[in-house]
């Protein structure tokens, strides 16, 4: 039984106390010494509550991690203890292990490159170039971003349907980001030809702090938890999306025996793959997007056009079914059956086009249907009013948003 199914128990209420004291910033000794017993029987299913808990309360999210480097590091021999080596682990968080040990072999070998950089005489004529061949190692680890891609978009969605407090993926991809800044960081340091020693040992002690504390999160906190709490058949369907987004220092995994579990869809939805919708949201969906669709089948029939409330080009129900070189001048049709040919043959998978419409500028693009055989299935037009577009500079990020 989960522990956090039993959160009003005193070892619990203790541990909350604990950290409430670090959080705090009381007395750490007292603290300790207060809370030992606690402290040394810690379970990984307790940390997430744990954390949870920190988050729920309000805490601003840096102390919480600043907090946590501390708590965590008195929970270690407790959580450390408890870790089996041999657990039998889905798939999915075998890769992510693995990851995690390449990306430990890598720091571990580039703190060998920092022995010998730190010795080095910043006078010595070869010092530039251990700065740059210390820079592409740096470079290189910025390949930790598919495993924490995979994280963020394939295991946390599962994690919060089947952990009800979960709010440590809050405060893990808020880490996922230092490491991603520091990467950057370190690596802009060492290209700056006025190298600041004192900014990079900053830096760097900063980067490794970040990136080991967050492999020794995972594989003793998260991926033991969701291993266990987690159904087995959802690891199935995460596997088979890590392809999509790579991997990170591992050679990519034989996923060729790994068959997708076939769920029964609920009734009144229609399955498109990647979820399940209404007929009514699909259509909602298709009608609000900011484009003209029009659906052209296998034999030129017209199947389906959208309906988005500020229309390029008129449409008219008549058109389904109409055969799509009927809906052409002559003067043009030469052209419309070229774009055809081309896109069924396989010579062109897109055909774009762009005309001036009064004050718009409109973007007109045809797509090629084809099947997992390759199989042509026909032909997608959609078109846009770019004029908007066309006129943006700069950035405007989501953090940015007023």
């Amino acid at each position: 039984m989960s522990e956090w199914l039993h959160k009003d128990n005193q070892h619990l209420e203790n541990l909350r106390k604990y950290c409430k004291g670090i959080l705090e910033e009381e007395d750490l000794r007292e603290l300790f010494e207060t809370y030992e017993k606690d402290i040394y029987s810690v379970t990984d299913e307790e940390v997430i509550s744990l954390v949870h808990w920190m988050v729920d309360a309000g805490y601003d999210l840096e102390d919480i991690k600043a907090a946590l480097n501390k708590i965590l590091n008195i929970f270690y021999n407790s959580l450390d203890d408890n870790y089996d080596e041999n657990a039998n682990y889905p798939l999915f968080i075998k890769i992510l292990m693995d990851e995690n040990e390449e990306f430990t072999n890598k720091l571990n070998k580039i703190k060998e490159q920092l022995v010998e950089f730190t010795k080095a005489d910043r006078k010595d004529p070869n010092f530039r170039k251990m700065r740059l061949q210390l820079k592409k190692a740096i470079d290189e680890l910025s390949e930790i971003d598919a495993h924490y891609v995979k994280k963020e978009n394939i295991l946390f969605p599962y994690v919060e349907k089947y952990i009800p407090e979960n709010n440590c993926l809050k405060v893990m991809w808020s880490i996922h980001d230092d490491v991603r800044r520091g990467i950057k960081e370190v690596a802009e340091i060492l290209d700056n030809h006025l190298f600041d020693d004192v900014e990079f040992n900053r830096a760097i002690g900063r980067l490794y702090f970040d990136a080991f504390g967050m492999i020794f999160r995972e594989n003793l906190i998260l991926y033991p938890v969701a291993s266990r709490m987690i159904p087995e058949n959802k690891f199935i369907d995460m596997v088979l999306q890590c392809p999509e987004i790579g991997y990170s220092f591992i050679e990519t995994p034989d996923l060729s025996d790994v068959k997708p579990v076939e769920e029964e869809i609920p009734e009144g939805m229609v399955n498109l793959g990647t979820g399940e919708l209404t007929v009514e949201q699909l259509i909602l969906m298709l009608n609000n997007l900011p484009v003209d669709i029009t659906f052209v089948d296998e034999n030129d029939n017209v199947r389906f056009f959208s309906s988005p409330k500020d229309r390029i080009f008129p449409r008219s129900k008549a058109i389904i079914g109409r055969n799509v070189q009927n809906c052409h001048p002559p003067e043009s049709l030469h052209i419309v059956n070229e774009v055809v040919k081309r896109l069924k043959s396989g010579e062109r998978d897109v055909e774009s086009f762009w005309i001036e419409m009064g004050d718009k500028f409109v973007l007109i693009q045809y797509f090629a249907l084809r099947d997992s055989a390759g199989n042509f299935k026909g032909i997608i037009e959609v078109s846009q009013d770019i004029t908007e577009a066309r006129s943006l500079k700069g950035e405007k990020r989501l953090l940015d948003y007023d």
